[in-house]
């Protein structure tokens, strides 16, 4: 097993936005299970750059991952009862292999 792959410790399940729309052609907001993955989490401190903004306020989490496609701010991810939406994904061409997300977490 790398040394990459012993990390991944934290089962998620990834969700995508589905395209439904009511009657006024809005979104309804229901996700569709896509698929699952073992993940790395760790804490975000909001930083002094974010901080007046009010999504700071909101959990922040750094999720690594085997690298997959469809993976965007379409996405949410329910990890330990909480839903985590993207908000950035990040791909180091040194490693191919992982992908970064940034997550905020949703009431």
């Amino acid at each position: 097993m790398s040394e990459f792959a012993g990390r991944l410790r934290e089962r998620i399940t990834i969700e995508r936005r589905a395209g439904d729309r009511d009657a006024m052609a809005g979104a309804i907001g229901r996700h569709v299970h896509d698929g699952a993955a073992w993940a790395a989490i760790s804490a975000l401190d909001p930083g002094p750059d974010v901080r007046g903004n009010a999504l700071s306020m909101l959990p922040r989490w750094r999720v690594t991952l085997r690298k997959r496609d469809g993976i965007g701010p379409w996405t949410r991810l329910v990890w330990r009862g909480r839903y985590l939406a993207v908000r950035g994904v990040e791909s180091d061409p040194r490693s191919p292999e992982r992908m970064v997300l940034t997550c905020h977490q949703l009431d």
